[in-house]
């Protein structure tokens, strides 16, 4: 008795081989293409993320600007006339660059430029440095500080130290708005996948002041 024997042919072997790497060969393009998608939407949020912290750090500095302490402050309240000027211009306005004259957070122990010292009633005198507040006032470190460009880091500058804020910045735009407002415009970019982002935001003042 007699039979054939079933199987699958050389050529069909390499037939069905080839097929299987074509398939693996597409696969493999669509992870690539998958990954790298992925990639370069985090990438965007880490920009969106970061432009978001820089500016919000930037807005709450600008209300704050011009607000100290309790009472109306007086040019008899400077015993030095330099300091009198400098806090008639509280908001400082470069087109590519902020200055601002603001209050120290609570609990910072760092270098102030002047103290305010009142007792929130009658009393009021803005003195040099940080002072130590005597009995029945209290004391409010202040000290100019100024958002600018170097090179392309955003940098925070005050009282004589400087931080960065934000690397991979294209451009930095700070313009007056109309009715007491700043408007702020960021250019960010990632250089790996060649992301460019602009932000923006209007900061309305909190305490009004004479626009230059």
């Amino acid at each position: 008795m007699s039979g054939t024997q079933a199987g699958f042919s050389l050529i069909e072997a390499l037939l069905a081989m080839a097929l299987g790497l074509l398939v693996l060969a597409g696969s493999s393009q669509v992870f690539v293409s998958v990954y790298q998608s992925w990639q370069l939407q985090g990438a965007a949020q880490q920009l969106q993320g970061d432009a978001r912290l820089a500016l919000k750090r930037i807005a709450q500095d600008i209300r704050m600007a011009g607000m100290f302490g309790c009472l109306r402050l007086l040019p008899e309240d400077f015993p030095d006339a330099t300091a009198d000027a400098e806090f008639a211009r509280p908001v400082i306005v470069r087109g590519d660059s902020l200055s601002l004259i603001v209050a120290e957070l609570p609990g910072h122990a760092g270098a102030a430029q002047w103290t305010l010292l009142t007792d929130c009633h009658r009393q009021a005198q803005v003195r040099k440095g940080r002072v130590v507040a005597p009995a029945g006032q209290m004391a409010l470190p202040i000290s100019r500080l100024e958002y600018r460009l170097l090179g392309a880091e955003l940098r925070q500058v005050r009282a004589g130290s400087s931080q960065t804020l934000l690397d991979h910045v294209q451009a930095l735009k700070v313009v007056w708005g109309d009715e007491q407002r700043i408007d702020l415009q960021l250019d960010l970019y990632e250089p790996q996948w060649k992301i460019t982002q602009r932000h923006t935001l209007s900061v309305a003042l909190r305490n009004p002041m004479a626009l230059p």
